[in-house]
């Protein structure tokens, strides 16, 4: 029997021993004078540490003109205590292809790329690069520094995969500071970023790479942006679900004297390509100051906002989408959306311009809110957008009206944001405008079914139309004030079956008081901006009754005596006919969905059928990350800063594991 037991305890020590060889963690010293080595886990020549196995790693140490290689198609935990790294012939910490890199941050550390050789056939190019095929996820509660020298900081290759679930981050680059041309997923994390040349986080494929995702997707972390170019930029697909965002480009952002658009490109979220069809630029929600040289939001296709709160100073445009830009969710609250445009040359402009729910300032040196694109001389042979279900490269006749789809292209590749019809929808909102051009400007038709919308036109000079559209204004619903420089000289364009409106021709005084009377009682008291020779007033209770007036009207008491020439009109048939407005569809967004915005329909609208409200969803889990599991482990540096091995906390468990063995066998 003692035999017996001897027996099965060698075979339980060997396990023991087995397992702890299996859990056990690599920890490496740097240094500059590290001794060359080989081991079964690594190699260390010439300051070239190799990682080659799939295991976990601890670094720590500081090494001048020294190298971190991760081997291709490896999966390994690298937990990075409080290291300090350069290397000026190569990048200082590599990562090979296919290779899954979980990082983990403890303490400070800081990788400087010192190169300055591009043609060297070491160049690499990055404080950390992870080349094709390869993953890369950051956690921990470290501090990262890194310092890209001669180009980015850190920097992924074809198809990589980039996730940082954690830390704080530090980074300095030439170029791109943070990118990978497959995806980029940040949970969490604070960042301070600063380029001197490029981009601040970056998913951008090079050109003719259909294998890469080019998408970025953020739900969360704190971001401080200091960019030449853009802020955030990616190819296909731009997500943010959460976060706080400071950012401001090129030298002075919006201030900038010198910026060129024509030749640069320095916008503060940007989604942009001349390849694909599927762009789309989505926030579901977060905290964003902008201050930007060009656009400060910009989208080659869609922009979606369902919720977030925006303080933008912008060079160019506020908010720009290429092609539908949809704002609020229909019946959603106003709170849920803040944009706040206190400088911009064109505040909100799409091809198609939808509004549902939220509250909208917007300063604008042109106009304040515009459905314009360009012509093109194909549209007409390509589908002009004026019949449903044009059939056209992308369409296959499915989506009534618009250029047939999102992004429908004409025979020659071209997209077709250039044939929309250019409508502007507003179901609902919260709307101040105050434009040194046209306060709403639609190439096309204007419908306003809800809302409580304030529009202030140019003082002065050709353009100041509180409203301007080459197509039909319906009201059907709302509260709509607008003054200019001139009348409105659309207002035969208004369409029969709209509600009562008051206008009036008196000259207003900037700062003055002006009162919206119904004859008897005051129902609004309007501070005038600018000084403007026209206003305009409709509700769905205007009655023949409402007039403008200077002085405040009391119940039972009108000073008519000083109404403004006020003119109440019952809209009639427009003299100046215009195409009628197609069965119109906003689309569904192909990229996003929000679970916290339920599918909602849009009221429908007496001359046409309002568009869908896109339904968004939050990507549905956030990736999920690799093992964090680091070993605690106490080290100490032999003569040549070599391997030590770290027994930790797995040695305490399988103590445990053993004694219970030995337990019950006894």
């Amino acid at each position: 029997m003692l035999e017996r037991k001897k027996t099965i305890l060698q075979k339980i020590i060997f396990i023991f021993i087995f397992l702890l060889i299996q859990v056990q963690s690599i920890d490496i010293t740097l240094s500059s004078t590290m001794t060359d080595t080989t081991a079964d886990t690594y190699s260390i020549v010439s300051n070239v540490v190799t990682l080659n196995s799939n295991t976990e790693y601890k670094l720590s140490g500081t090494c001048s003109e020294c190298q971190i290689v991760v081997e291709k198609e490896i999966t390994a935990t690298i937990t990075l205590d409080s290291i300090t790294i350069d290397n000026s012939k190569t990048g200082p910490f590599v990562i090979k292809k296919s290779a899954v890199v979980n990082l983990v941050l403890n303490g400070e550390s800081t990788i400087t790329d010192k190169e300055t050789d591009e043609t060297s056939t070491d160049y690499e190019g990055a404080g950390i690069k992870f080349k094709s095929g390869s993953s890369l996820t950051i956690s921990g509660s470290g501090t990262l520094n890194v310092n890209g020298n001669i180009k980015n900081g850190i920097k992924g290759g074809s198809t990589s995969t980039l996730i940082i679930n954690g830390g704080t981050f530090v980074i300095n680059a030439v170029n791109n500071a943070l990118a990978a041309d497959g995806s980029v997923t940040i949970n969490d994390g604070t960042f301070t970023i600063t380029t001197s040349e490029g981009d601040g986080i970056k998913a951008d494929p090079d050109y003719g790479d259909t294998d890469s995702a080019g998408t970025i997707t953020i739900n969360g972390g704190t971001f401080n942006i200091n960019s030449y170019s853009d802020g955030l930029q990616a190819k296909n697909k731009l997500t943010i679900n959460d976060g706080t965002f400071n950012i401001k480009t090129y030298k002075d952002g919006s201030s900038s004297t010198d910026f060129d658009g024509d030749e640069d490109s320095a916008k503060g979220i940007k989604c942009s390509n001349n390849e694909t069809s599927e762009i789309s630029l989505t926030i579901n929600g977060g905290t964003f100051v902008l201050d930007t040289a060009d656009d400060s939001i910009h989208s080659d296709g869609n922009v979606t906002i369902t919720k977030g709160t925006f303080t933008i100073n912008s060079g160019d445009d506020g908010i720009h989408a290429d092609q539908y830009l949809n704002l609020g969710t229909n019946g959603a609250s106003n709170d849920l959306i803040n944009v706040n445009i206190q400088k911009s040359y064109e505040g909100l402009e799409g091809a198609y311009v939808y509004i549902y729910s939220g509250t909208y300032t917007v300063y604008a040196s042109d106009d304040g809110i515009n459905s314009a694109g360009d012509t093109d001389e194909d549209c007409d042979t390509a589908g002009n957008g004026n019949q449903p279900g044009d059939q056209v490269p992308g369409n296959n006749g499915n989506n009534p009206g618009g250029p047939g789809g999102n992004f429908a292209r004409n025979l020659r590749g071209r997209r077709l944001a250039e044939c929309y019809t250019f409508h502007m929808y507003i179901y609902g909102g919260e709307i101040f405008v105050n434009a040194d051009a046209d306060g709403l400007d639609a190439n096309g038709n204007i419908e306003i079914s809800g809302g409580n919308i304030t529009v202030w036109g140019a003082a002065s000079g050709s353009d100041g139309d509180p409203i301007d559209l080459d197509g039909t204004l319906t009201i059907s619903g709302g509260t709509l004030l607008a003054g200019g420089n001139q009348a409105m000289s659309q207002l035969d364009r208004i369409a029969k079956n709209s509600q009562q409106y008051i206008s009036s021709s008196s000259s207003y005084t900037a700062n003055n008081v002006v009162y919206i009377s119904d004859g008897s009682s005051t129902i609004r008291s309007i501070t005038i901006p600018k000084t403007v020779p026209y206003l305009y007033y409709t509700s769905p209770s205007v009655t023949s009754s409402y007039q403008f007036t200077t002085s405040l009207s009391n119940s039972g008491n009108s000073n008519n005596s000083n109404n403004s020439n006020s003119t109440t009109t019952n809209p009639t048939n427009p003299t100046t006919t215009t195409p009628t407005n197609p069965t119109t569809t906003n689309p569904n967004n192909p990229t996003t969905t929000t679970p916290t915005n339920p599918t909602t329909t849009s009221p429908t609208n007496p001359t046409t059928t309002n568009p869908n409200n896109p339904t968004t969803t939050n990507p549905t889990t956030n990736p999920t990350n690799p093992s964090n599991s680091t070993n605690s482990s106490s080290s100490e540096d032999d003569d040549n800063h070599f391997i030590l091995v770290s027994k930790g906390n797995y040695l305490s468990t399988n103590i445990i594991v053993l004694s219970l063995l030995l337990f019950i066998i006894n």
